[in-house]
């Protein structure tokens, strides 16, 4: 029987610092943004200013929410395991 071979552990990258953490933000900003927009649209027909107005305001944040983590996305980290696994691909 051979020697054993003692695996070295990767460093932990913090879940802020992941792909996921910023996938997650994208996701959740979309589905908010596409919920406002349906509110919009609804207190449009209805005629409700003030809830437009706040739907679309918020609607608004959740656009620039998509586009600021879609480039933050780019620095992400990815831990060593994943990536060896995106190449093997």
């Amino acid at each position: 029987m051979g020697r054993l071979r003692i695996k070295k552990k990767e460093k932990v990258v913090p879940f802020r610092e992941t792909m996921a953490y910023r996938l997650l933000l994208i996701t959740t900003s979309a589905v908010l943004l596409m919920f406002m927009s349906f509110e919009a649209t609804t207190s449009w027909q209805a005629g409700n200013k003030p809830a437009l107005i706040i739907s679309a305001m918020v609607g608004v944040l959740a656009l620039v929410v998509v586009f600021y983590n879609l480039d933050r996305a780019r620095y992400a980290r990815v831990s060593e395991h994943a990536a060896k696994r995106m190449r093997r691909r």
